[in-house]
């Protein structure tokens, strides 16, 4: 099955009077979502490490690092963008890809768009490219890459930055399967990073080498043009020996779009989205039984066997593990009775009466998610035995956010506005939704980058 070609095709073809009126609208939110946790991300201390290295770097100022106050070459703006947008774990999530989709496409999308003066129009049709053909990468796939320890997100990323930044530069079906070649070869990027500053790292990095893989081809750059299904090629390397589904990337791409179904999920909290059924759980526990730290036993959340996987620090020392500990954000969840941006820091986590809670919270497997069937299942139980002998249980299996449970337009702007807080001055963050709702309307990228 000529895999590789038939993205390629879908690349050159797609049009956004062709793509469903819904996907732009869903993708116009994902892109302001990105956009303010990406300003947010521009303040932590990974930015300012990123930022050092950048201006060491130089390139030429075409592209904006958001944020930052200066301009650079197209894919290390890319690159820092990226990974400011992943800095925080407050991006959003497609299950398909098991990943975040936006945090790699959209950074190139916007620095290629900024470089070459592209519309509203062409920026919006190129993230939705990216986004499905990264997804449509996921379905035929996954499990086994993401079981396999690679990082979805930087894996799959790359080809969707890639496709996004060829659609842009409107290369030929031919430059495009080249660009997928190409990126191919840069896909990269393991789980076990998680909690640190290199799991962000991987969006930026994505970002970047799809930018650079998209230039490469235009220039008449040359890579393998069957690169997805070739003997040696990508599905077989990070699925593993028929351990990968060719026929599910190509027989659904663009029917329909995976921004529509399954959809794309938007963050209330800045932690791994496994956390979120959890905290949402351990939340509404605390709200309607009025559950007081000091009355706890113990805690026990239930869940599928991949969480752990996921969520791979039971005892954090930092906010970075902080964000991927089941333990410690239901037992933040508990003590404050709320979760936010101000509580992932390492004071907090580390603070004593953190960690005397996250002593007291285990995982188990819940039986019915303990196949490979239900590896994607986020559904999480929450267990809580107070001290007098009482018991509380609340099970989520869909977090607020998610497609099924969705955040609302006007929900989504005020997270925004969140975000760019003290970054961007009142009038600059009504006119930077503005122009992102009415994205087609924009007449060159410039017009939005510049408020960034």
């Amino acid at each position: 099955m000529e895999a590789t070609k038939a993205l390629a095709e879908f690349i050159v073809d797609a049009d956004l009077g062709k793509i469903p009126p819904e996907a732009g609208e869903l993708g116009k939110q994902a892109i302001l979502d990105c956009l303010g946790v990406s300003l947010a991300g521009s303040r932590d201390p990974l930015a300012l490490k990123m930022v050092a290295l950048l201006r060491d770097m130089g390139g030429r100022a075409k592209a904006t690092v958001w944020g930052r106050k200066f301009r650079t070459s197209s894919p290390l703006a890319a690159f820092a963008n990226g990974a400011f947008a992943h800095a925080l774990d407050f991006d959003d999530i497609n299950r398909t890809m098991r990943g975040h989709p936006t945090v790699p496409v959209l950074p190139a999308v916007l620095a290629v768009g900024e470089e070459i003066q592209a519309s509203g129009k062409a920026i919006l049709a190129a993230y939705l490219v990216g986004f499905e053909v990264e997804a449509k990468l996921g379905a035929g796939l996954n499990p086994h890459l993401f079981e396999n320890g690679w990082h979805p997100t930087a894996v799959l990323g790359v080809m969707g930055a890639a496709a996004a930044a060829a659609k842009l530069l409107r290369l030929s079906a031919e430059k495009a399967r080249h660009a997928l070649g190409i990126a191919a070869s840069e896909a990269s990027g393991l789980r076990q990073n998680f909690g640190t500053m290199t799991k962000p790292f991987h969006a930026g990095h994505a970002a970047k080498n799809g930018v650079i893989a998209a230039k490469l081809a235009q220039k008449g750059f040359t890579a393998d043009p069957d690169i997805v299904e070739g003997k040696l090629g990508y599905a077989r390397a990070f699925a593993g020996p028929e351990k990968y589904n060719l026929a599910k990337i190509t027989e659904r791409l663009g029917r329909p779009y995976d921004i529509l179904s399954p959809g794309v999920g938007l963050k209330r909290f800045p932690s791994c989205a496994r956390t979120h059924p959890g905290i949402d759980a351990m939340l509404d526990l605390v709200q309607v039984n009025d559950i007081r730290p000091q009355d706890v036993e113990s805690i026990v959340c239930q869940g599928s066997y991949t969480t752990p996987t996921m969520l791979i620090h039971s005892r954090p020392k930092t906010a970075l593990e902080g964000k991927f500990s089941m333990e410690f954000c239901t037992a933040l969840a508990l003590l404050e009775r709320k979760v936010g941006l101000p509580h992932f820091k390492d004071q907090k986590v580390q603070h004593p009466s953190i960690q005397e809670l996250v002593r007291k919270v285990r995982f188990e497997i819940r039986p019915d998610l303990a196949t490979i069937e239900n590896s994607g299942n986020p559904s999480t139980t929450v267990k809580v035995l107070l001290k007098d002998g009482r018991e509380f249980a609340k099970t989520v299996d869909e977090a607020k956010g998610t497609p099924p449970n969705p955040l609302t337009p006007e929900e989504i702007k005020d997270k925004y506005r969140q975000c760019v807080k003290g970054i961007q001055k009142r009038n600059e963050m009504e006119k930077t939704i503005d122009l992102v709702f009415n994205l087609e309307a924009v007449k060159k990228a410039a017009n939005l980058t510049r408020l960034l």
